[in-house]
Formats: structure tokens, C-alpha cells, sequence
């Protein structure tokens, strides 16, 4: 009796269990879906359901389906098919199930009500190990948002997390582009405002976020790799990011950076919240009136109370400048924007920029008194984010700073916008500086009257010189697990998601535009570990620092170098794998402009190694 009881138990709990798995794998589902040449498919979670478009190449014709990596199977049920479907010349019904390959393309064609065909060449990928974010516009498009910068829309959004958990989904009352540079890039960054504060993928609360687009990333790490500079060096209020797959309208969008945004607030810039005090105090803030004088503008406010914090002010360009709301201009002539309070009162400007241009007095007439209102251990942990991955916009803009109330001191941070560093710019107006690992941003600040010349200053005081020694030690064992393998880590986390972004955006890339100094993407990884290496070795070489050399990567194999011109081919050469090209063909300057990269369309530097067979491009004066 009890025998029999027991195997009817087991029985039951095996049915339990089938049932249970046929649940959460019809919950756990892509399901393929035809309406007329419209072809998607929907990915059900056991929380949500999200739509991914079949994505056409124009230039080629093929069609690919960009799956999320909550996707655990390369199981396709049929859906809804139209008046037929068929792959690789098999009939698919309604509820049959399809099983995809990697790296293999499939013939698929459907008939619409019309008895049209429509024949597709479709090639399935699918994503790895990072978060999903779905954000659907109101419009049904991003068109108008990506039209114009600062340009807006709402609509809703659902962060899908690796496993499968539907981590967060809920109305979106913005997404609205941005950038300055990053914004003219087929590819567009954005900003996004949730509707309440959320900690998503592992980040810190918070409803304003960001998605980098990564476009000038050959290896998709820089930004990444600066941002944990700066909180290895302990900086408070450090931005963080994650890797994302992003969509939009079921499209996928590629692999973007989501960050928290650099604004004040709890989980953000965690000072007093200046912005708020004002908007109690006056209600009618929207109405504000704004006031501009010769070195100042904000608005006229009836009521303020607090003046001597919290501020979020930016060091900015004159093109940058001119169209903010609030801001000032030090007796030097910088120009800073202040980003919180958005509504700054004409008493509190007057503050905060007497404030600040007491100090910057204070360094142009090297006064040691500085330190007691400029924060020394955020300056030079700026300063080494900066120096260390060599930033191009360095004291030009994007470069933050802070005040608390009841705070004497003046707080440089959070870093931000390092997409143009680890060697990655190397368009003419730069003049192969920033490809120079023997090159100082110390030194590019005595070439542009518009960069702040704080680091210049300052750097040989003795009190800097001191704390960046010390905090520049504490880096190197961090660099070495990195270089050795911290890298490596991040690229196997995000390459099955950059292989998709590649074959989006590959034929996309601008020449010129520092879309990557290589095509092949671990070439791209190789360089930003090369440029690491040699950056560092040439620091602590230059800081007197003892190390043991850190090793630029190198596989041993020979590279195929190119030379053309107008006429053809014009000589050709083999380079060692990681070994720098100091001595290109000769050619005629009389009659040709000089070498450049026949895949990025930079020109040809000696500090850029081969880590792929490379053509070289000389064209004639015209």
C-alpha cells in the first residue's frame, strides 16, 4: 500500500513538473509572426512581452532578426503566417517549431491576402550576458527625435535583464536626443526620464538616465574602462554604466552604454538640491523671467532663500555656452554653465561665480591659499582619468564641478565623455596628438585660450605632484589585472552584442569620423590594450615611477600592408602583429597629400600599430 502510494506521488510531482515546464517555456518564447511584409517575432517572458523586427540591409539585401540574450534557445514557434510561409522550401504552420543555427542564412518566404511573395534571405543572432531595454515612442518611430538634437518624445519602456526577469517596465515620460559631437553620428545617444526612480541593471536609483551610443569606440570599452578609473581612484559621485542591447519600436538599435546621468540628486550628484529649494519658493518658475548681462545670465526669481549650494556648474565652450540658461564668465574668460539649479537666481549666480572666479584668480596668481576652496584629491583623480586615457576634450567642456552648501570647497567631478581617449582620435584638427602615448594633456592646455589652465597651473605645485604620485601607485596593480585579464572579461561579456551592432552599423561608419581604428573588432580591443600599455609605461617613465614594463599584445603573426594611389597599387609590406608602422612607403610631396588608413580614413601616425592586414591611401593635390 505505501509502495503504491509513493509511486503515485512521484507520478503526481512528475506531472507537476512537466506541466510547470510546459508553462515557462510557452512563457519563455520567441514566436514568429507574419503580417503581410511585415515580419517580427515576439519574445515572451514570463513578465513581459517584447516585439524584435525582422531588420533589412539595403545595401545587400539580407534580413536578420537581432535577438535579446534572454532568449535561452534557438527554438522558433510559428505564429500567425499569412497565407503561407516557408523556410528553406518547407511549409511552417501555426504552431510548428523552427530551429535556427548560428552563422547560417535561410531562405524565407510568405504570401500576403494578395498572393503577393515576398522572399527574404534571414540570418538569426541573438545576444549574451547583457540587459535588454525596449523603449516604444508614442509616434511609433524615433524620427522626429532623432531629427533634431533635444528634440523629445514619450512613450514606455521594459528592461529585460540576461536571465529572463523583466526587471523593470512602466510608462516613459521622455527620451529626448543629446550630445554634441556623439549627435551628428548616424548612431544617436539619448537621454531618458523614467517615471520614478529605479536602480536599474545593478546601477544606483534614479529617474534620469543615459545611453551612450558608443560610435567612436573601436573596442566599446572606453568609456567604460575611464568611468572605472574613476572609482578605483575613490571619486565621490562617479558615474556608473552597464552594456545594454537597446530597441526601439521592435528595432534593434545596437549595443549602447546605459549610465546614470550627471545631475543632482540622491544616487547622482548627492549634494543639497538647490533646484528644489527654488521651485518651493516660487511656483510659478516655468513663468521665470530669465536676465543675461555681460558675464552672467539665469532668470529672476521673487523668492531665494539659499545661495551658497548645491551646484552642479560645467566648464564649457562658447558655442556650448550661448545656449544654456544659466552660466558666467570668470574675469579669465572661462565659460561655465551652470547645469543645477536649472533656474538659477540672479543672487545665486552672483554667488557661485564669485565663487569660483575667486579661485581661478587664485591659481593664475598661483596662490597655495588655493587649497582651502579647490578640493585637491578630486582635482588630481580628475586629472589622472584625463591624463591617463588621454581625453581630447580635456578642460575644454564636459568637465564638471560641485559645491555643497555649508561647504567651503569646491569638488571637481563627476568625469564624464571619455569616448574620444585611449588613443581613439585621430582626425586631422588633432594633429596626431591624441594617438601620441608620449603626449600630456598638461601640455595641451598651453595651446587653446579656451582650456582651462587649472591642470597646468597646479600640476607642479608640490601638494599635487605628492597626492598624484600616491594615487597613480595605487592604480598600477588595478591596470595590471586589467590589462591581463579585466578586458578580456568585458569583451566576452559584450561581443555576441557588438558582432550584431557590427553588421548594423558597419557600412554606416563615416571615414574619418573615428568609427574605430580597425575593422575587424578584436583589432580594436588589441589597440586599446596596446594604447594602455604604452601610455602607461610612458607615465611611470615620466613620474620616475619603478614598474615592471607592462607587454603591448602581440600573437607573433606578420600583417599585409598595402600602399595605393590614383593609378593603383604601389607597393606592399609585412608588419609584425602589434609592431607600430614608423616607416611607411616614401612617396612624392610635391605630387601627393600623404598616407592614410584606407579603413578609418585617419592619417597615417607612427604611434598606431598593425593588428590587422591594413591598405594605405595617398591621394594626389588637386
Amino acid at each position: 500500500m505505501r509502495k503504491r502510494y509513493c509511486m503515485g506521488l512521484v507520478l503526481v510531482l512528475i506531472i507537476a513538473a512537466v506541466l510547470v515546464c510546459l508553462h515557462y517555456m510557452k512563457l519563455n518564447s520567441v514566436v514568429l509572426q507574419v503580417d503581410g511584409e511585415m515580419l517580427y517575432v515576439d519574445v515572451n517572458m514570463q513578465q513581459s512581452t517584447n516585439q524584435v523586427s525582422l531588420w533589412q540591409d539595403e545595401e545587400d539585401g539580407r534580413s536578420y532578426f537581432f535577438l535579446p540574450s534572454c532568449v535561452r534557445d534557438q527554438r522558433v514557434k510559428m505564429g500567425v503566417c499569412g497565407d503561407g510561409l516557408e523556410i528553406d522550401g518547407r511549409l511552417y504552420e501555426e504552431g510548428d517549431i523552427f530551429t535556427w543555427e548560428e552563422d547560417r542564412t535561410y531562405d524565407l518566404q510568405t504570401m500576403d491576402e494578395e498572393g503577393t511573395l515576398h522572399e527574404y534571405q534571414v540570418t538569426f543572432m541573438k545576444s549574451a550576458n547583457i540587459p535588454s531595454v525596449f523603449i516604444n515612442t508614442e509616434s511609433g518611430n524615433m524620427e522626429y527625435v532623432n531629427e533634431e538634437r533635444h528634440n523629445l518624445e514619450s512613450g514606455d519602456i521594459c528592461v529585460v535583464l540576461a536571465n529572463g526577469m523583466t526587471e523593470y517596465q512602466n510608462i516613459l515620460p521622455k527620451i529626448v536626443s543629446r550630445g554634441n559631437v556623439s549627435w551628428d553620428r548616424p548612431k544617436k545617444p539619448y537621454t531618458i526620464k523614467l517615471a520614478d526612480k529605479y536602480p536599474l541593471c545593478g546601477l544606483r536609483k534614479g529617474d534620469k538616465w543615459r545611453l551612450l551610443a558608443l560610435w567612436s569606440e573601436g573596442s566599446r570599452l572606453n568609456s567604460k574602462i575611464a568611468l572605472d578609473i574613476a572609482e578605483r581612484l575613490g571619486m565621490a559621485n562617479t558615474v556608473q554604466g552597464t552594456w545594454i542591447d537597446l530597441y526601439f519600436n521592435g528595432e534593434y538599435a545596437g549595443i549602447y552604454l546605459l549610465t546614470e546621468s550627471v545631475t543632482v540628486g540622491e544616487g547622482r550628484v548627492d549634494i543639497y538640491n538647490l533646484e528644489k529649494e527654488n521651485r518651493q519658493n516660487n511656483p510659478d518658475i516655468d513663468e521665470a523671467v530669465p536676465f543675461e548681462e555681460e558675464n552672467q545670465k539665469g532668470y529672476l526669481l521673487d523668492h531665494v532663500n539659499t545661495i551658497d549650494g548645491g551646484y552642479l556648474i560645467e566648464k564649457d565652450t562658447d558655442e556650448y555656452y550661448g545656449g544654456e540658461q544659466n552660466g558666467f564668465v570668470t574675469t579669465a574668460g572661462f565659460m561655465f554653465s551652470i547645469k543645477e539649479p536649472a533656474h538659477a537666481s540672479k543672487e545665486q549666480v552672483d554667488y557661485i561665480s564669485g565663487y569660483v572666479d575667486r579661485i581661478d584668480q587664485m591659481v593664475q596668481n598661483g596662490d597655495p591659499a588655493v587649497w582651502d576652496y579647490l578640493d585637491l584629491d578630486s582635482l588630481v583623480s580628475a586629472f589622472l582619468v584625463d591624463e591617463i586615457s588621454l581625453d581630447t576634450d580635456v578642460a575644454v567642456t564636459s568637465m564638471y564641478f560641485y559645491k555643497d552648501v555649508g561647504d567651503d570647497k569646491l569638488y571637481t567631478g563627476p568625469v564624464w565623455d571619455y569616448e574620444h581617449t585611449f588613443g581613439e582620435r585621430n582626425v586631422e584638427a588633432m594633429e596626431g596628438r591624441f594617438v601620441d602615448y608620449t603626449y600630456s594633456v598638461v601640455e595641451h592646455t598651453k595651446l587653446f585660450d579656451s582650456i582651462l589652465n587649472w591642470y597646468l597651473l597646479l600640476y607642479d605645485t608640490p601638494e599635487f605632484q605628492e597626492r598624484m604620485l600616491d594615487k597613480y601607485e595605487e592604480l598600477l596593480p588595478w591596470f595590471e589585472r586589467m590589462l591581463d585579464s579585466g578586458i578580456d572579461e568585458y569583451v566576452e561579456e559584450i561581443e555576441a552584442s557588438v558582432k550584431m551592432d557590427q553588421v548594423m552599423w558597419q557600412d554606416k561608419n563615416l571615414k574619418g569620423k573615428s568609427s574605430g581604428t580597425y575593422e575587424d573588432y578584436y583589432a580594436n580591443v588589441k589597440y586599446t590594450k596596446f594604447f594602455i600599455a604604452k601610455r602607461l609605461n610612458y607615465l611611470c617613465e615620466r613620474w620616475g615611477v619603478p614598474h615592471e614594463e607592462f607587454p603591448v599584445p602581440s600573437n607573433g603573426q606578420m600583417h599585409h600592408l598595402t600602399y595605393s594611389v590614383y593609378e593603383g597599387v604601389v607597393g606592399t609590406m609585412d608588419v609584425m602583429d602589434g609592431e607600430e608602422l614608423r616607416n611607411p612607403l616614401e612617396y612624392d610631396a610635391s605630387k601627393y597629400q600623404g598616407w592614410i588608413y584606407e579603413y578609418s580614413g585617419e592619417k597615417w601616425s607612427p604611434y598606431i600599430p598593425v593588428y590587422e592586414d591594413m591598405g594605405l591611401y595617398n591621394a594626389k593635390w588637386e
